[in-house]
Order: structure tokens, then C-alpha cells, then sequence
């Protein structure tokens, strides 16, 4: 992985994680949604300024030749290019093996309704996307294809082992904080350019790669290796409290779990 596929990768999760205009956080605002310039009839719900949607209703108006199933909590969206997966809680959605992240989770509605961002979803499905007072959106574009993967199996096999190695003790976010800083290293010309050259580097991850990878690692890897970053700018990690290089000579970004980054 070279660092013109990385810059691809952060150029994608800002597209994802493209914010809406602030809303008040504690209640959620409501926004007309068009699409293909029609009104629907659903509306967004704007959590502090992420606009969701129904993924019902979403799926249902942009791709109109899905079908739409509900079993054990799960929502499945398949037609003849594309499976979808979204269940209440998760913090992503799943589209052809490709695992996009939601950093506040797939919300949902007291009916059991599934809410999930807009732009997500528009990315998944090949959508365009655009914010007017009201969502817009227009059908028409190419849902995310397996073959269109950012990486390998051996790179997210490899990832996912120093994750669990690092931090399988962390929660989701945690793990995806140590994979962002790898993926970090790798897009920044002060470090290697590859996955396996930043892991390798002398004293850096020293045993990591025996780690049998948990399904949570894997889980993390996957996400940030689709671009989700949750800890951009951090190059360095430790635990919560120990003094380090880092800790000693680089501005704390922030603490997740028992983990510090810095940057």
C-alpha cells in the first residue's frame, strides 16, 4: 500500500464524514430529503450535523430494484450488483465486503426502523449527495464493488494481527486508533511507505505479527483500511499515563481506552 492509495483512502473517509451544518446535539432536527429532485416521504433526522435517514426508505427510493428483508436484527438490501447489511447499534454498514464506518452507530427508532447517515449511504450505493437546507439526492451511480477494495488480504491480515497485539483488549475504536496510526506512518514521508515496512521497522512492533487476529481486530482493520480515521495527525501511542519518546516530545491528541496518541 503506497502513499498515493493512502491519501486516496483519507480523501474517501472525507467524503464519508463530510458534516452538515451544527445542529443542536441533545435533540434531533428534521430535513426534507429529495431524491432525483422529488420529494419522499421520509425525513432526516440531523444529530449534530450528520443528517440519517431510514435505511428502508433510503435503499427503497434510490434503488428502487432492491429487495429489502429484516431477520434476527439484521436489514439486507440486495439487488443484482450490490447485498447491504445494517443492523441497529453497529457502528458500519456492510456493502459487497465492504465495511464503511458510522462513528455514532447505526441509530434506530423505537418501530425498530434503522437510521443511518446520509452520506453513507450515498456512498455505498454510488449516490450523489448534496445539503441545500434539505438532503438531496440523485440515483444512478455504481454501488462500492468487492473488486474495488483498498487493500489485500495479506495487508488486512497483517494489520489486524498487530491491532490484536497492541490493543485486543480495546474497545472498537481503540483498535481502529492503533491501525489509523500505522495507516498514518504509511501516508507520511517521515516514515516507510508500505503496511509491512512501517510494522517491520526496527523496535517499532517487535512480535506483533504472531498475534492470532480476534474477529473485533479484524473488525478495525477493515474499517480504517476503507479510510475511517479517528485519530488523524497521531503517529505515536502508549498507555494511558507511561512515560515515552512520544509522551516526552509530541502534543497528546487524545485518549481512547487505554491508549494515548500523539501526533
Amino acid at each position: 500500500m503506497r502513499k498515493r492509495v493512502c491519501s486516496g483512502l483519507l480523501a474517501l473517509f472525507t467524503l464519508l464524514t463530510l458534516a452538515l451544518p451544527a445542529m443542536a446535539a441533545e435533540e434531533p432536527s428534521t430535513a426534507e430529503v429529495t431524491v432525483n429532485g422529488e420529494a419522499v416521504y421520509y425525513t432526516a433526522e440531523v444529530y449534530d450535523g450528520t443528517a440519517y435517514i431510514p435505511f428502508y426508505g433510503g435503499v427503497q427510493t434510490l434503488r428502487p430494484d432492491a429487495e429489502i428483508t429484516w431477520e434476527d436484527g439484521v436489514f439486507t438490501a440486495s439487488a443484482e450488483d450490490f447485498t447491504m447489511t445494517a443492523s441497529i447499534g453497529d457502528h458500519y454498514i456492510v456493502i459487497n465486503d465492504r465495511y464503511l464506518y458510522i462513528s455514532d452507530g447505526v441509530k434506530g427508532w423505537d418501530d425498530g426502523t434503522a437510521l443511518v447517515p446520509a452520506r453513507v449511504l450515498a456512498t455505498a450505493l454510488g449516490a450523489w449527495i448534496g445539503w441545500s437546507g434539505k438532503v438531496e439526492l440523485c440515483s444512478g451511480g455504481v454501488p462500492l464493488a468487492a473488486e474495488g477494495k483498498p487493500y489485500d488480504e495479506e495487508t488486512l491480515d497483517l494489520l489486524a494481527r498487530v491491532i490484536t497485539h497492541e490493543s485486543g483488549n480495546q474497545p472498537l475504536k481503540g483498535k481502529m486508533a492503533v491501525g489509523n496510526v500505522i495507516l498514518n506512518r504509511v501516508n507520511s514521508s517521515k516514515f516507510p511507505n508500505t503496511v509491512g515496512e512501517v510494522i517491520y521497522s526496527p523496535n517499532q512492533f517487535p512480535g506483533a505479527t504472531n498475534a492470532t487476529p480476534n474477529a473485533e481486530s479484524i473488525l478495525a482493520a477493515r474499517l480504517v483500511l476503507e479510510g475511517a480515521n479517528v485519530v488523524p495527525g497521531a503517529y505515536y501511542f502508549n498507555g494511558v499515563g507511561k512515560s515515552c519518546w512520544a509522551s516526552r516530545n509530541k502534543a497528546l491528541i487524545c485518549t481512547i481506552g487505554g491508549h494515548s496518541f500523539y501526533g
